[in-house]
């Protein structure tokens, strides 16, 4: 038997903190403020307007004082030359003219995740024991293997031999990787796949690890995680989404060309039902959720597992799907006693594992 699975971590040891508050808040602002910033300094000329709006995030921010505040969601990195000018008498302004006058970049602030947190990620994991593991939001490859090696290992004596994650396209450090108890032969990125307008496809990457199975026979895990909606979810943000279902799909089909055993997971940030991700349910490619064993009642794989909540997935080729003997999702690393019990380890909402629960799907392999 072989046992898949997907797991959002919402990061392991570090988060940047606006992305740790209420949706309606300062850090809701912040996250787009920041996309706003390396926009503009990824100018090779500064327009006058792109100067007078750094002038106006850096009030907000303070990253043009000696001494910015250390509450603060934006920080500058500077590493040569000069961005700002301020004078002693006289407005702050916009010394450099283009990005060539000066080298540095702006960055979100990230906070420690609690140890308790981690401890939890690392035992849901032990609890569902999967023999390959898709990570959604991971800070890095280094980071991964440390959480392997000083939590899964050393608390819960669980060894992952082949860990990976490629950087992709996201600046925040929530990246897709895999944890396999079995080789990794083969992998592709698709980290620089565009669209017909030019920009990448994938918020992320959407890579593919070819695995080999005892036996010989060779598995393609393809995972992703899609345009969320926690900026709203306007007609580009469902375009966004549709595009990166599409190209994911025709991932996927060409992949069977190595082996007729594929399976695409993660955050997709949809469910079923959405128009965008319809393509990934065609051409004999269905999701662990069509098993009669699939939760009824709370189908949702965040929160409090709503209908709604349906956003992780396990999509199968047909061969894949012939071999399905079992799916469930474990929820018992998120607070909400009133709709499950908890793990002991699980005392209140800053326990959590995270806010996704891990889906995970039994084949006979």
């Amino acid at each position: 038997m072989l046992r898949i699975a997907t797991f959002n971590l919402e990061n392991l040891f570090t988060r940047p903190a606006a992305m740790n508050q209420p949706a309606d808040s300062a850090g809701r602002q912040a996250i787009d403020d920041h996309a706003e910033l390396n926009g503009i300094i990824s100018q090779d000329v500064y327009s006058q307007a792109g100067k007078d709006r750094l002038v106006e995030l850096s009030q907000r921010y303070k990253f043009h004082a000696l001494s910015p505040p250390k509450n603060a969601f934006v920080k500058l990195q500077k590493i040569r030359g000069k961005l700002f000018a301020n004078p002693q008498n006289g407005p702050l302004s916009v010394a450099a003219n283009g990005r060539d006058d000066w080298t540095g970049w702006f960055e979100l602030r990230r906070d420690d995740i609690r140890w308790k947190a981690t401890y939890n990620t690392g035992r849901v994991i032990q609890e569902t024991n999967p023999d390959i593991l898709i990570v959604v939001e991971v800070e890095s490859r280094p980071v991964l293997k440390v959480f392997c090696e000083q939590v899964l290992d050393a608390e819960f004596q669980l060894v992952y031999p082949h860990v990976m994650v490629i950087d992709g396209n996201d600046e925040r450090g929530i990246d897709v990787g895999i944890l396999s108890k079995y080789p990794i032969v083969e992998i592709r990125s698709h980290v620089d796949d565009r669209g017909p307008s030019g920009g990448t496809i994938f918020s992320r990457d959407c890579p593919e690890f070819d695995i080999q199975l005892p036996g010989g026979r060779r598995l393609v895990v393809v995972p992703n995680h899609f345009k969320s909606k926690r900026n709203g979810d306007d007609q580009a943000s469902q375009a966004r989404r549709q595009a990166q279902a599409d190209r994911a799909h025709e991932i996927c089909l060409a992949a069977l060309g190595r082996s007729d055993l594929v399976v695409l997971g993660g955050d997709l940030n949809d469910t079923p039902s959405s128009p965008p991700l319809a393509s990934l349910f065609t051409d004999g490619f269905a999701d662990v959720s069509a098993h009669p064993a699939y939760p009824v009642q709370r189908p949702g794989t965040f929160g409090t597992g709503l209908k709604s909540q349906k956003i992780d997935y396990l999509i199968l080729s047909g061969q894949l799907q012939s071999r399905l003997l079992d799916v469930g999702i474990e929820r018992r690393g998120s607070y909400h006693p009133n709709l499950w019990q908890p793990f002991d380890t699980v005392k209140k909402s800053a326990d959590d594992a995270s806010d996704h629960h891990l889906l995970w799907a039994d084949f006979n392999l």
